[in-house]
């Protein structure tokens, strides 16, 4: 009887010390995967950052994707980032081609989804004049930018957009998005990758992007 409860006693000493390294195991597994998915959304976003910045004329920058009537000014922060595509006609008119959104999915307390949104006209045969006041009649028809994004980025249905980072935090003043000097955008999150068991995969990303004018 004696040998048999040291037997047992071993035994659960030896099963304790192998659920706590599977756990471990486990654990550590996780955060490696955390850290490889972090690190395919920064390197996926900077790519698409950049090829949609060189192709668009300016930025404007909104608190987020829902409040966007006044775009914030020079040092200003916010969590949708607009980037506009024009191009002008024969006769000097510049026509909007293509709009491109980047929008933190979350309040500036929580961490959200980053989306993109995107709407292409194609050419200027197609696209829009960016004035005041709106009349869709005209041809081309003419748009508020204010309008234009509450017509063709509709607030609803925002989760139908495509995710291009699981989960974000702002840290331009709680933001992602910060307006430098008119010129140029930064970008300033905490990118994470949460795992299935207790650590979390943190990367803090920081980039800058200028359309070309």
């Amino acid at each position: 009887m004696t040998e048999l409860m040291v037997g047992l006693g071993i035994l659960g000493l030896t099963m304790t010390g192998v659920v706590a390294f599977t756990f471990q195991a486990m654990n550590v597994f996780a955060y490696d995967s955390g850290r490889l998915l972090v690190n395919h959304d920064i390197r996926k976003f900077t790519g698409d950052m950049v090829t949609d910045a060189v192709y668009a004329n300016y930025f404007q920058i909104y608190p987020n994707f829902t409040t966007r009537a006044t775009p914030q000014a020079d040092g200003g922060t916010g969590d949708f980032l607009a980037l506009v595509s024009t191009d002008v006609t024969t006769t000097g008119t510049t026509i909007v081609t293509k709009f491109v959104g980047y929008y933190r999915d979350a309040t500036t307390t929580q961490s959200g989804p980053v989306r993109r949104v995107v709407y292409d006209w194609g050419d200027i045969t197609h696209g829009i004049i960016l004035g005041s006041p709106t009349n869709t009649s005209a041809t081309p028809p003419v748009y508020t930018m204010s309008d234009m994004l509450n017509t063709f980025a509709p607030t609803s249905g925002t989760s139908s957009n495509p995710i291009v980072i699981q989960l974000a935090d702002g840290l331009a003043s709680g933001n992602m998005f910060y307006n430098f000097k008119d010129h140029s955008v930064m970008i300033r999150s905490q990118i994470d990758e949460q795992g299935k068991m207790v650590r979390k995969a943190v990367n803090t990303y920081n980039f800058t992007v200028s359309p070309r004018g």
